[in-house]
């Protein structure tokens, strides 16, 4: 692996965060929120470079309702965005937008005439890319955050293009999530027990043999998951597809690999069978951010992951951008025309993109 090229964004305010990226009609399209800082009443979803020329379309910027984790997600000659609304992970509200054919001038009551909002309760993809199954269903990672827990889900659904677009809701998991409590002092209640637990799935798809299951020939859903601190490593689950039945979503639950994790996101990428992730390999910091390419072993109560190769990438490229944070986090990454293309959170005050040859 080789980095190709790496460059900032133009984000116009002072905090940034949740970047994605998408391909739409060849060219590269990134959506992140930024605000004064994450969660105040200011924070918008920033898309940018839709149309090709480097410009910005705002949403969410007049209700004083602070904007998360927008995903982009090409679907046949369709380009859609996810974007959620609330106070806090455990309020949000999903909406779903068809933005292929957006202008640069296009208004938020346009925007948000035309959206969709996925059933309270369901969040749809909260941090990664979907898989795309090959009934042409979404298959996406789904969480939800309380001060009292952390829980998984599988989410899966498909959307139909009327004028608006819709979703069809098929299925979701039984919670994954850890039985392991801790104690923590509340400022209102003292102490009380919380659950240690993991959220922001990030999936891909295999065909069998599996190592650890040779004789397995079907499709398999893989879960890479962000830990709670308490916990300190990537999780992994996986999901059976039978070849003659429909897809039933049931997981195995979720067990520790051996990759450190800081309570900070993962993403993965499979491409010509190969599985690269990235992740902050520290059960502390943030930083370094680095991109494996690995080889997965699973017998059931745990994961062991191989480094076949990797790169670490550091916050050295411009030592003058006054940092909120030393933290490289956040990742989001594709494959496009046989490279990985990279957006993650530079410092809390930058996007960075980076492409890497594989």
């Amino acid at each position: 692996m080789k980095i190709l090229s790496r460059e900032f964004l133009k984000t116009p305010t002072p905090s940034v965060h949740a970047a994605s990226i998408a391909f739409y009609e060849d060219h590269p399209v990134f959506s992140w929120f930024g605000g004064s800082r994450e969660g105040n009443p200011d924070i918008a979803i920033y898309l940018n470079n839709l149309n090709n020329d480097g410009q910005n379309i705002l949403i969410g910027s007049k209700d004083r309702i602070p904007r998360w984790n927008p995903i982009l997600v090409p679907i046949n000659d369709k380009l859609i965005l996810f974007e959620k609304s609330g106070v806090f992970c455990d309020r949000w509200q999903t909406f779903v937008h068809d933005i292929s054919n957006w202008s640069n001038n296009i208004t938020e009551k346009e925007i948000f005439q035309t959206a969709i909002v996925l059933p309270a309760g369901l969040n749809g993809p909260v941090k990664s890319c979907p898989i795309i199954d090959e009934e042409g269903y979404i298959v996406c990672g789904s969480s939800v955050e309380t001060i009292y827990d952390w829980t998984s889900y599988i989410e899966t659904f498909s959307i139909f293009f009327g004028n608006p677009i819709g979703v069809n809701y098929i299925s979701r998991s039984r919670p994954l999530n850890i039985k392991t409590k801790t104690n923590f002092v509340s400022p209102r209640t003292g102490v009380t027990s919380r659950t240690l637990g993991v959220i922001q799935p990030t999936l891909w798809a295999t065909k069998g043999p599996l190592p650890g299951d040779e004789d397995y020939q079907g499709r398999v859903y893989h879960a890479f998951f962000r830990s709670s601190r308490g916990l300190g490593k990537v999780y992994y689950s996986r999901s059976y597809v039978d070849e003659d039945e429909d897809f039933d979503n049931e997981w195995t639950l979720p067990v520790p690999t051996n990759l450190d994790n800081p309570n900070s996101a993962v993403d993965v990428v499979y491409h010509n069978d190969r599985l690269f992730l990235v992740h902050n390999p520290s059960t502390v910091l943030r930083n370094p951010l680095v991109l494996s390419e690995i080889d997965l072993f699973y017998d059931g109560s745990c994961a062991e992951c191989q480094i076949k190769d990797q790169i670490e990438i550091t916050n050295k490229v411009d030592e003058n951008i006054p940092l909120i944070s030393r933290e490289l986090s956040y990742p989001y990454m594709i494959e496009h025309g046989g490279k990985l293309h990279l957006v993650y959170t530079y410092g809390r005050v930058k996007i960075e993109y980076i492409t890497i040859e594989i």
